[in-house]
């Protein structure tokens, strides 16, 4: 009967409901999507992390060899560079976290400050550095 009664009140609240009405509410949907994009990886909030535009990150992987391959041996001495590096790094419009050990995640909007809590041991080819870069240099958040 609940259900009877709840479809019989929508039926009688849709033609009050324009089209204006539906792209007003797409629109409050995308700005509340946009604001929380633009505070992805500015604090270290329980989930303000987990919001980031690109995330990279050292992965362990067998070379895989190939007749095509100019120099096959780059591939084992890039992973010999690596080592046992397991830093993990996120990019948001105004931020960078990194993650040094796969544990917890340090947030900042300067990269400097991050590189020095970090060993060389733990960011052998500058993620870091890479992801200030693309911070810096690719991302424009006015444009929103």
């Amino acid at each position: 009967m609940a259900n009877l009664r709840f479809a019989v009140s929508m039926q009688r609240l849709i033609p009050f409901l324009g089209y204006h009405h539906v792209l007003m509410i797409l629109i409050a949907v995308a700005i509340i999507l946009l604001s929380l994009l633009l505070a992805g990886c500015s604090s270290t909030s329980p989930l303000i992390p987990g919001i980031f535009l690109i995330s990279m990150f050292y992965q362990h992987y067998t070379p895989a060899y190939d007749t095509s391959q100019v120099d096959p041996g780059v591939t084992a001495a890039i992973a010999n560079i690596v080592g046992q590096a397991q830093l993990a790094v996120r990019v948001g419009y105004f931020g960078i976290c990194v993650s040094p050990d796969g544990g917890g995640w340090l947030c900042s909007n300067n990269a400097t400050a991050l590189a020095e809590q970090v060993s060389v041991d733990q960011d052998p080819l500058n993620l870091i550095w890479v992801a200030s870069t693309f911070k810096d240099s690719i991302i424009f958040p006015y444009l929103l």
